[in-house]
């Protein structure tokens, strides 16, 4: 066995300079009287189960942020808001983009973890990622619901370590007027940034823009080590439209546009040249809701993202193009759940998904190397070895949740994933949660997960090799967790413990001559179990203290030694 250890405490002393108020019921008087047990009580988680429950009786190990607590937290972005998640450790790789690891789950390219807003998944196609930066701004959020461990029953692949559930504010009700919220920040790094939100009943509008220099030290790296003179210049737009023009009926607009720096190369290379990113994605949707619990209430969501992005390489001193390489690509999708009451001490939920990828565009132009400097033509390539790749995948899904009485409720849920290019997989959900009085919680959840490979670990073009990879597996993983919670009237505590099995996992090996790099399946079996817990202490109204630890073992069982990368580490 190889272990690793890895331990990670947290404090944070919180000052509120502002009364406290939550989106879930605006119109209660004056929440700074309130101790921090009635003010948990309002905090309304839904991602878990799909159904609006009281926090502390979600299945599985979930945390909840509201506008609220984005102020009293004082973050500015959604990563800087997921640091504050026991468990969660945020890495960079490359130049301005995060990964996610949730548990010490190596997560390269955030693509073990599925982040969906207002339903929507968002994923970039080639690499299976997301950005949770600047592209997604704050202003227009509401809450952010974090789960930590396997959800695959309920949302699928990708939902392997864990969602983020982020949904947009909500409009303003009959009786408040149309708000109009206007911001200007300016700060180091040349950060400029304007917003302007409005809301009203029936509309929303939201437009951003931001212009900084990347936010890095003097002493940064280049990819290779070694100082770096490429300019950090970087700025993102965003225009932002929802409208609700029927009952139940919700409409979305959502375009992003970003330039940032991909790739920061050595300032003692042949030449010195410059490596950004443009991305413009354009995401619309439809949400409808109707009925209710007791008769039967249908949620559908369908949408339609579209993913322009292009990496390109110029030589600082002339301007010229050295490299480019487009990431174009589409997904659309319907995802539809029926609800129902029955028995009178059940709710069932049945639902069904399709969604549709496809590349669109993936080609490369290389008019300049390290090898041959400038080509006498430009090489013409394409990133995938099916430049026409697409798929569709279906799935089908039920869950029960039964309140067998007022202190014991169970969650058990069963999806059937159909891939184009996997085995098909089942994956499931049990979860127990238990409140013997009002102050305690004990929650047991086992369940599994899967991950589809992305179109970069299947379809990567070898170069200057013969070698044919075999097309990977998914990777998979089983989870047990238990967990408590006690809360006083102005503290509380929760400490869960959890153990994973993680199958197959997918990493980079050399080819057989040593040309390029490929994607295989580990013949090893990860284990990882650990601890993680959360206090928070509310000195007064004004003034909290919060406390994370978390604690990590990791170990593989060994069955074929040289399938263990070297890149396999914790932190």
């Amino acid at each position: 066995m190889i272990f690793k250890k890895q331990l990670q405490l947290r404090l944070l002393i919180l000052l509120f300079v502002s009364s406290c108020s939550f989106s879930q019921a605006e119109s209660v008087d004056d929440y700074t009287e309130m101790s921090l047990q009635e003010l948990m009580s309002l905090k309304i988680f839904t991602a878990a189960s799909l159904l609006p429950t009281e926090q502390k009786k979600a299945p599985g190990t979930v945390y909840s942020f509201n506008r609220d607590d984005f102020e009293h937290l004082g973050v500015r972005r959604l990563d800087e808001l997921l640091e504050y998640v026991p468990g969660f450790q945020l890495n960079q790789y490359r130049k301005r983009h995060q990964s996610i690891w949730a548990r010490g789950m190596i997560d390269r390219y955030n693509d073990k973890m599925k982040l969906i807003v207002d339903g929507v998944p968002i994923q970039h196609v080639y690499y299976g990622h997301f950005s949770a930066g600047e592209n997604l701004a704050l202003e227009k959020i509401g809450k952010v619901e974090v789960i930590i461990g396997p959800v695959s029953s309920l949302y699928g692949a990708n939902a392997f370590a864990g969602v983020i559930s982020v949904t947009t504010r909500e409009f303003t009700n009959k009786t408040e007027q149309a708000v109009i919220e206007t911001g200007l920040e300016l700060g180091n790094h040349d950060r400029a940034k304007g917003t302007v939100f409005y809301n009203s009943e029936k509309l929303q509008g939201f437009v951003s823009y931001l212009d900084q220099d990347a936010p890095f030290d003097t002493d940064r790296k280049s990819f290779i080590g070694g100082s770096v003179s490429q300019p950090l210049d970087e700025r993102y737009k965003n225009l932002y439209l929802k409208a609700k023009p029927a009952k139940g009926l919700q409409l979305t607009l959502d375009y992003q546009y970003n330039e940032t720096p991909f790739v920061f190369f050595p300032s003692n290379s042949p030449v010195n040249t410059k490596d950004n990113t443009e991305e413009t994605m354009y995401n619309l949707s439809a949400r409808y809701e109707y009925g209710d619990l007791d008769e039967g209430k249908l949620e559908a969501t369908a949408y339609y993202v579209d993913d322009q992005a292009t990496e390109e390489v110029y030589m600082q001193d002339t301007g010229q193009k050295a490299y480019e390489e487009n990431r174009d690509s589409i997904y659309y999708g319907i995802k539809a759940t029926w609800f129902k009451k029955y028995l009178s001490d059940h709710t069932i939920a049945l639902g069904g998904e399709w969604q549709h990828d496809e590349a669109k565009d993936m080609d490369t132009i290389e008019r300049w190397n390290y090898r041959d400097l400038f080509l006498v033509s430009p090489q013409m390539g394409s990133l995938l070895t099916d430049k026409n790749e697409e798929n569709d995948d279906y799935a089908v899904f039920v869950q029960d949740v039964w309140e067998i009485n007022h202190t014991l409720t169970t969650t058990i849920s069963a999806r059937y994933d159909v891939f184009d290019q996997f085995e098909n997989d089942a994956n499931y959900r049990l979860a127990m949660v238990y409140t013997p009085t009002e102050q305690q919680t004990i929650k047991m959840l086992w369940g599994t997960a899967v991950r589809k490979p992305t179109y970069r670990e299947y379809l990567k073009v070898l170069e200057n090799t013969s070698f044919i990879p075999a097309i990977p597996e998914t990777e998979k993983m089983e989870t047990f967790e238990l967990g408590y919670a006690y809360q006083w009237q102005d503290a509380n505590i929760s400490v869960t413990s959890f153990y994973n099995e993680f199958d197959d996992y997918l990493h980079e090996v050399a080819t057989p001559d040593g040309s390029d790099e490929y994607f295989i399946n580990s013949d090893n079996t990860w284990r990882m179990y650990g601890v993680e817990i959360l206090s928070v202490y509310q000195l007064n109204s004004q003034l909290n203290f919060r406390a994370t630890l978390g604690w990590l073992k990791a170990g593989v069982d060994l069955v074929v030694t040289t399938a263990i990368p070297d890149q396999i580490i914790f932190s």
